[in-house]
C-alpha cells in the first residue's frame, strides 16, 4: 500500500523569519568584506563568525560561536572554517 505525501505551505513564524534576515546579513557582510579583510590569506586551518558587521576569529567552532555571541546575543552568526590548504572546488546542483 502506498502512502500519500502532503506537502504544505504555511506561513514563516515571525521568529524564524528573524533569524533567517540575520544569517542573510551577516553572510552578505561577510562576502563585501572578505578580500579587504583578508580572511583567506591570514585564517586558515581556523574557523570564523560573521556577526553585527564583526569578523571573529577562533580555533574551533564552539569558541568562534561564543566569541560572536558574547558580543551579539540576538545575532545568528554565518560560521566558516578556512581550509589549511587553497582547495579547487566544484560547485553543482
Amino acid at each position: 500500500m502506498n502512502k500519500s505525501v502532503v506537502i504544505e505551505e504555511l506561513p514563516m513564524p515571525p521568529e524564524l523569519g528573524r533569524l533567517f534576515e540575520q544569517a542573510r546579513r551577516n553572510l552578505l557582510w561577510f562576502n563585501e568584506h572578505v578580500e579587504e579583510l583578508e580572511v583567506y590569506k591570514r585564517y586558515r586551518g581556523r574557523y570564523v563568525a560573521a556577526a553585527g558587521g564583526e569578523l571573529f576569529v577562533a580555533d574551533t567552532p564552539e569558541e568562534v560561536r561564543r566569541l560572536a555571541h558574547e558580543r551579539h546575543p540576538d545575532d545568528l552568526p554565518h560560521i566558516r572554517y578556512i581550509p589549511r590548504e587553497k582547495l579547487s572546488r566544484i560547485y553543482a546542483c
